[in-house]
């Protein structure tokens, strides 16, 4: 079956090179010029502009981040907002990757393929364990789910590989460039800055024990007591 690609995008010439572009890779593509509230038949990826009114793409992100149903969904942003501090919300709301325009097309049909066949197959696991399970957090691998104190707490398929990383080896410093290699694959381009961003949101998520996700000055980041 055909993956299904939602474009959304204000300006109706971007919508129509794209999807004509991405239609010719065999995807199946739907377009809006403004973000909408996705109730059924959701996409396998969402392509998403910045500068919309009246809501823009990061505030979409947001909400769709924060929903269970849709948190999983990957989202590359494609918008002509190209500073690192654009990028970095970007990253720091749980985008896939980042496309600045003006864009090749080569480019977006590399970086569409490059997330789906990221988040359509698991990664190994670091271990044969399925569970982990440090105090209150237990992390279910198969099923990618994790429960603190007995809760169920929404992570981006990002943030749960890095914490899953860092929990596996509790003790053990990475560093961002490891974290980066493990996480994040080789054809996709991010800011070390990024491993910053999604600890950060880790640690939120995690109440009470995000102080155990410990800052090595110069070296990385590591779980532990």
């Amino acid at each position: 079956m055909a993956k299904k690609i939602l474009i959304v995008d204000d300006e109706p010439d971007i919508l129509e090179i794209l999807r004509f572009n991405l239609e010719t890779e065999g995807y199946d593509i739907v377009t809006s010029e403004a973000p909408y509230d996705l109730k059924s038949e959701l996409p396998d990826l969402i392509l998403l502009d910045v500068m919309m009114t009246p809501k823009s793409g990061f505030e979409w992100a947001k909400e769709l981040k924060s929903d269970a149903l849709t948190a999983h969904i990957p989202i590359i942003f494609c918008t002509a907002k190209t500073t690192e501090e654009d990028m970095l919300t970007g990253f720091g709301l749980g985008s896939d990757d980042y496309i600045c325009k003006p864009f090749r097309i080569s480019e977006v049909k590399a970086r569409v393929a490059a997330v789906l066949r990221r988040t359509a197959s698991d990664k190994p696991s670091l271990d044969d364990q399925s569970i982990i399970k440090y105090e209150g957090i237990q992390m279910d691998l198969n099923r990618k789910e994790c429960l603190v104190d007995g809760v169920e707490v929404s992570f981006t398929k990002l943030e749960f590989e890095v914490l899953s990383l860092l929990l596996s080896s509790p003790g053990q410093v990475f560093s961002r460039e490891k974290i980066l290699h493990t996480v994040w694959p080789d054809d996709t381009i991010v800011l070390d800055r990024t491993v910053d961003v999604n600890i950060t949101r880790i640690r939120k998520k995690i109440g009470r024990y995000g102080e155990y996700l410990r800052t090595k000055f110069g070296y990385g980041y590591l779980f532990e007591k």
